[in-house]
């Protein structure tokens, strides 16, 4: 995804949007070009990950399919950006997921 695409999905990483926070980064819900709602994380700037590293990292998670684990869409590295696209659950959380 362009970090352009990804901004427009979340009306500029509006506040309104965000639906979570964590030492990693924030998540917001927002809606891809192509109507698919989606789980946008952004992730902080202080993760010192170089690019070929975070992109292998990406690789491998994307592959990865279980009922436990949220699916890994896509991403966006570019400049300073470091963006993972994943599913949405709606009205869920990957804890009630879990627990049922």
């Amino acid at each position: 995804y362009s970090y352009k695409e990804l901004r427009i999905a979340t009306e500029g990483f509006n506040p309104v949007n965000k639906i979570g926070e964590g030492g990693f980064g924030s998540v917001y819900k927002g809606q891809l070009k192509d109507g698919k709602i989606a789980a946008i994380k952004v992730l902080s700037a202080q993760l010192k990950q170089g690019v070929k590293e975070l992109l292998t990292k990406i690789g491998v998670i994307s592959e990865i399919e279980h009922d436990n684990l949220v699916k890994l869409c896509g991403c966006c590295v570019k400049g300073n950006h470091r963006i993972l696209v994943y599913n949405y659950l709606e009205n869920n959380s990957l804890s009630q997921s879990l627990i049922g």
